[in-house]
C-alpha cells in the first residue's frame, strides 16, 4: 500500500486488559520458549494512548498513573512506533514523521493482564493510521510478534484460543456474560521466573478449554478444579498472599476465581455487576476493579 499521512494529526486509542481462562504449559520448547494453551478474553479496563504526529523523525514517550515505567526507548510504546516506522519505510528509504505518545496507564504492571503487549498493539494501530494505514493486517501481526507473544491478540480481540507461544489464535464467537473483579496486591511476578518455577520438565496434556468453557456457561462454579493455572502453584507457593486473595474471593461469592497469566492478578467471576461491587468491598488493601467482557480488540477513537 502506498503511505499517505492522515489529516488527522492526533489520535486516541484505548487498550484493554485480558485475562487467561485457563492457562496450561504444555511444554518446553528446544528454543527456549513455551508451548501454551489458554484462551485469552479482553476486559473492559482500558489504558489509554494519545499519539500526536511530529514535525521531525523523534518518538517520546510521556506516561500517566504509573510513576515506576520507564518512558524511554526500551518501553513497549516506543519499540513498537519505532519497529513499525522502520518496517514502512524500509522498502523506499524515506523515514517517517515520528511520533509523541501519551499513555495512561490503568492496567496494573506486571500483573498478568497483558497491559505492556496491549499498549504496544495500540501503538500499532494508531501509528498506522496516523501515517495512512500503509499496512497489511498481516504485516501488523508480524510487527506485533517481534514485540511480544500476545501483542497479535490485542489486534483482533474478542474471545480466542491461543496456542505456541500465544500467538497462533483461534477466535471463537463466544458472548461471556458475567461481570469480573480483579484484585491486584501489588507483587510483582517475572513471567521467566514463574516459567523457571514452573519447571516443566515433561510433556503435559491439553485439555479442551474452549469445550470446558462453553459446558460452564450456565454454571460457571463448575470450572472449579477444572480450569487452571499452570503458574498457581509455584506463584502462590512464594507469595502466600495470592492464594489467600483467591480463597477470599470465593468467600465474597465468586462463581469462579483463577490467577490470570504469571500473576498476581486474580479474577473472579460474578452474575452482575452490582455482585462484584459489593465483593470488592472486602479487598480495601489491594488495587480492584470491576470490569465486564469486551468483544473487541483496541479501540480507535473516532
Amino acid at each position: 500500500m502506498t503511505s499517505q499521512l492522515t489529516s488527522q494529526a492526533v489520535l486516541t486509542v484505548q487498550a484493554p486488559a485480558k485475562i487467561n481462562l485457563g492457562l496450561e504449559v504444555l511444554r518446553r520448547r528446544a528454543d527456549g520458549f513455551h508451548d501454551l494453551n489458554t484462551i485469552f478474553a479482553p476486559l473492559t479496563l482500558f489504558d489509554t494512548i494519545t499519539l500526536s504526529l511530529r514535525s521531525d523523525t523523534g518518538f517520546t514517550l510521556q506516561i500517566s498513573g504509573n510513576d515506576t515505567l520507564s518512558g524511554g526507548d526500551d518501553n513497549l510504546c516506543v519499540k513498537a512506533a519505532r519497529l513499525l516506522g522502520q518496517t514502512i519505510s524500509q522498502p523506499t528509504g524515506t523515514p517517517l514523521p515520528g511520533i509523541d505518545i501519551h499513555l495512561t496507564k490503568r492496567i496494573p504492571t506486571g500483573g498478568g493482564l497483558g497491559g505492556g503487549s496491549a499498549d504496544a498493539a495500540a501503538v500499532l494501530v494508531g501509528a498506522a493510521q496516523l501515517w495512512g494505514n500503509p499496512v497489511s493486517p498481516e504485516t501488523l501481526h508480524q510487527v506485533g510478534l517481534m514485540l511480544g507473544s500476545d501483542v497479535p491478540f490485542f489486534l483482533e480481540g474478542g474471545v480466542a484460543h491461543a496456542a505456541g507461544r500465544g500467538e497462533i489464535l483461534t477466535s471463537h464467537p463466544i458472548t461471556l456474560p458475567w461481570s469480573l473483579l480483579l484484585v491486584n496486591p501489588g507483587i510483582h511476578v517475572a513471567t521467566p521466573w514463574a516459567f523457571k518455577a514452573l519447571n516443566r520438565a515433561t510433556e503435559r496434556p491439553a485439555t479442551n478449554l474452549v469445550e470446558l468453557l462453553l459446558s460452564g456457561m450456565d454454571n460457571p462454579a463448575s470450572l472449579r478444579g477444572q480450569m487452571v493455572n499452570d503458574f498457581e502453584e509455584a506463584v502462590m507457593l512464594e507469595y502466600p498472599a495470592i492464594k489467600q486473595i483467591k480463597q477470599r474471593m470465593y468467600d465474597a461469592g465468586a462463581m469462579f476465581a483463577l490467577m490470570s497469566g504469571s500473576g498476581s492478578t486474580l479474577f473472579g467471576l460474578f452474575a452482575t455487576v452490582q455482585d462484584a461491587k459489593v465483593a470488592s468491598a472486602q479487598f480495601p488493601e489491594c488495587w480492584n476493579a470491576v470490569a465486564r467482557f469486551h468483544e473487541g480488540g483496541v479501540v480507535v477513537e473516532r
